[in-house]
């Protein structure tokens, strides 16, 4: 009987280090969350207008019809003149075409963005020649 409680002990403490390993490489892989500023759009009118150097909204209406018909939800990131694809797109669905503030994770090799929590700042509309607000 003693054997069976070494055994488990021995098992037990097994578990724990490969948990605790688990756990070690799970958090390295974890960005810290950021505030970032942007607009909610999809990433065909979105990719577009950034190849030409404009970094502001696109039209809500047309966002919204894209991304219905399967585009990616994308975040437009002025500050830092970059597009970041919406890992988790449910978060942001209620704010297609909307000016936000996301609390969140970046993978910046992946160019993705995780939405832990999303504020709207400013409601989209369509208007050409959009400025970024400043």
């Amino acid at each position: 009987m003693t054997k069976e409680i070494g055994d488990m002990k021995m098992v037990k403490q097994t578990g724990l280090y490969i948990f605790g390993a688990i756990l070690a490489l799970g958090g390295a892989t974890l960005a810290p969350a950021e505030t970032l500023r942007g607009w909610i759009a999809d990433e065909g009118c979105a990719r577009g207008r950034a190849h030409s150097g404009d970094y502001t909204g696109t039209n809500p209406e047309c966002a919204k019809k894209c991304i219905a018909g399967g585009a990616k939800t994308v975040l437009i990131d002025s500050d830092h003149k970059r597009l970041l694809v919406v890992a988790n797109p449910a978060a942001a669905k209620e704010n297609i075409g909307d000016y936000v503030e996301i609390q969140g994770s970046v993978d910046s090799d992946a160019q993705t963005l995780n939405i832990d929590a999303l504020t709207l700042l400013e409601k989209g509309v369509a208007k050409c020649g959009r400025k970024a607000p400043h």
